[in-house]
Order: C-alpha cells, then sequence, then structure tokens
C-alpha cells in the first residue's frame, strides 16, 4: 500500500499566490517562484533528497486543491477502461 503525503492547512491569506515547499507535513519555504521555494529548502534541509520535497502552489483565493500522482491516475484511467487501442 502506497503512502499518503501529509499535507499541512496551508493558510491562503499568508500563501496566497506564492509556491510553498511542503517535507513530513510541513511547510518548510515558501516564494513567488519554484526556483526561489527549491534553494530555499535546498538550505533548510540539504540532506533530503528532492523528491521528498513537495512543491504546491498557492491559489489567492479560497479553492479546493487536489492531489494525485501520475501512477494513480494510468490505473483509474486503465480501469475505467480508457486508454490507447
Amino acid at each position: 500500500m502506497k503512502r499518503i503525503p501529509k499535507l499541512p492547512t496551508i493558510d491562503v491569506k499568508k500563501y496566497g499566490g506564492r509556491q510553498v515547499a511542503i517535507v513530513d507535513g510541513k511547510i518548510i519555504a515558501s516564494g513567488r517562484t519554484l526556483r526561489q521555494v527549491i534553494l530555499r529548502a535546498r538550505k533548510i534541509i540539504p540532506s533530503r533528497p528532492l523528491h521528498e520535497i513537495r512543491v504546491f502552489s498557492v491559489p489567492r483565493s479560497l479553492s479546493v486543491i487536489y492531489y494525485a500522482q501520475y501512477s494513480d491516475f494510468s490505473i483509474w484511467y486503465h480501469a475505467s477502461g480508457g486508454g490507447c487501442s
């Protein structure tokens, strides 16, 4: 069974319009660009592999954020009868 990553509640007033880096269910860095966020996150946790850092773009206003991995979509897509013919 795959482990579903923990996602914290993200304060839209504080992080709206920004990118945030999340590791182990905690926001560890934020910035206006992906580059800023990755550089800040790497300074905070230099020993962690990049694939363990989740980066999200926070909308400026309240909305629903969905998280899906490509492998999950692929399984659903084939199970629902989709796919290439």
